[in-house]
């Protein structure tokens, strides 16, 4: 490897770049075990990643996926192994270690600081490095550069008020002016909607024409086997097999992942309708609702909703809908600026999320560590807040074993229940929120796009625990996601929301799915 620093085009400011050969591994791991107290997340990890190659890292929520990916990155250091960069040593302690070798790590949830603008925000990070520092160059880089992407961005547009995806243009800004050429994405399109999904493969296969690397973290079988010129698959912080493209076959790929942890047991069998008694008066109804986004447009004009107990109510959309916002207004986080909210029976209107979390009201996040949990609380203290907030007391030898309960029961993989939540992978940290909602809950649940980081085994087992807990307890449930498959899977009743309005509301069982394809996007 070549480390030198270059022009930009068009500009006199220098960043790094590295000049790798073909043939060799770009990047080389050997033997990288990793431990935490109680947990073998890494076990004598071996992996290769070659120059203009796109390499999945496939495995199960909890296999050690995104612990390589911070290893080989700097956050983590190994206890264990050794990693290589074109055949010379990297023992990276830190980020700046691992970027000095031209390995950019772009995570799930945006490192950025929501008060500065986009370029302050690059700035910040290419000043860190000694790479630039005038704030006028920076400026027109991030716009040349955003155009390169294929994502045009505001450079003077603050990015608390970015979209997730606009956010994560900003991360590949950091990276592509960095010289990044070895790039780790870590579970990045988990909630990008389809659309914007395609746009970022067609970037990462552009980075792989022009001789980089970039190792695809993910438990999506498809999203692998659509990208990837090669597989390698993780379980139980061990590599099980590494596949070419020519071996991609989704059964086998699903046996490696699943091997002794199988799917068999499984299942999401569909919901009697019958067990819903059409006179039963609604648990959750929304009537006339408006109400605001976060720059004062109307996210809900007019919404009416209504489910009964055992119902599921779905509700689908295409991303930036007014689904985030609506079930905000649902578990009473959103002011409503017109209309009514009825929580059986009972005008709960702007009475706040104590309120409604107190009437039984159980809420899974798509975004857990923002919603639902404090990362630096333990599992038992996180489960202590909605034992609060449902108005319960239980001692902490109590709430341990609560605790420890649902963590045999739902498959959490920690050390114990004192283990901080933030130490999870994504889909453990999902697993437990929704083990503690669905525990919680006694009248209603609101889910929002809840399967997105989970795994196909974690999403066939959160439904069909779902649907036991509809049928059996007589639970209402508002399913939002973006994923029709999903909704005409789970619900019983579907309903379309397109810019904050709900177009129309039908009955799972005879509905045509182009009919509610045709008013998501019309």
């Amino acid at each position: 490897m070549v480390r030198k620093l270059g022009k930009i085009p068009g500009g006199k400011v220098r960043r790094l770049e590295m000049v790798f050969s073909s043939t060799q591994p770009a990047l080389r791991v050997t033997g990288v075990t990793k431990r935490f107290p109680g947990v073998l997340a890494l076990d004598r990890v071996s992996l290769d990643l070659y120059s203009g190659e796109i390499h999945s890292l496939l495995g199960e929520n909890g296999s050690g996926k995104s612990t390589l990916a911070k290893v080989i990155a700097g956050i983590y250091v190994p206890d264990e192994g050794s990693i290589e960069v074109l055949g010379k040593s990297l023992k990276p302690v830190s980020p700046a270690d691992a970027i000095n070798h031209g390995i950019f790590y772009l995570p799930q949830s945006p490192n950025l600081i929501d008060k500065l603008t986009v370029t302050e925000n690059v700035l910040l990070t290419l000043r860190s490095y000694g790479v630039m520092s005038k704030v006028k160059e920076v400026k027109g880089l991030v716009i040349r550069e955003a155009q390169n992407i294929g994502s045009p961005i505001d450079p003077e547009a603050e990015v608390g008020k970015l979209s997730y995806t606009q956010k994560q243009v900003v991360e590949l800004l950091k990276a592509s002016l960095l010289g990044t050429r070895i790039l780790l994405v870590d579970e990045v399109t988990t909630y990008l909607p389809r659309s914007v999904r395609e746009k970022f493969y067609e970037y990462l296969n552009r980075l792989k024409s022009e001789g980089k690397a970039v190792l695809l973290i993910t438990h999506k079988i498809p999203e692998a086997i659509e990208v990837a010129d090669r597989i390698t698959v993780m379980r139980s912080g061990k590599v099980v097999k590494t596949l070419e493209r020519k071996e991609f076959d989704i059964g086998l790929i699903r046996k490696l992942m699943f091997e002794n942890n199988g799917l068999s047991a499984y299942t999401a069998e569909g919901l009697s309708v019958e067990h819903i008694t059409k006179d039963e008066k609604a648990v959750i109804r929304l009537e006339d609702v408006w109400a605001t986004d976060e720059s004062g447009n109307y996210a809900l004009r007019g919404v009416r909703i209504s489910v009964r107990p055992r119902e599921i109510l779905g509700i689908v959309g295409i991303s930036g809908s007014g689904q985030r916002e609506l079930s905000e207004v649902l578990i009473g986080l959103r002011s409503v600026e017109r209309g009514r909210y009825y929580l059986d029976g009972v005008d709960v209107t702007n009475k706040g999320s104590k309120v409604v979390r107190a009437a039984g009201v159980g809420f899974v996040s798509e975004v857990p560590l923002y919603y639902s949990l404090s990362g630096d609380l333990s599992l038992t203290e996180n489960m202590a807040l909605v034992i609060r907030d449902g108005g319960l007391f239980l001692s902490l030898k109590s709430l341990s074993a609560k605790t420890r309960e649902i963590m045999e029961k739902y498959g959490i993989v920690a050390a114990s229940p004192k283990t901080q939540a933030k130490v999870l992978s994504g889909g453990n940290v999902m697993r437990f929120v929704i083990a503690r909602e669905l525990e919680f809950a006694r009248k209603a649940l609101i889910a929002l796009n809840p399967t997105r980081s989970l795994d196909e085994r974690s999403v066939l087992s959160f439904i069909s625990t779902l649907k036991k807990r509809v049928r059996i307890d007589g639970l209402s449930v508002v399913y939002i996601s973006e994923s029709l498959d999903e909704v005409l899977q789970v619900s019983d009743v579907i309903a379309v929301i397109n810019n904050g309005k709900i177009m129309g509301v039908y009955d799972r069982r005879t509905v045509e799915r182009e009919v509610l394809e045709k008013l998501m996007v019309m």
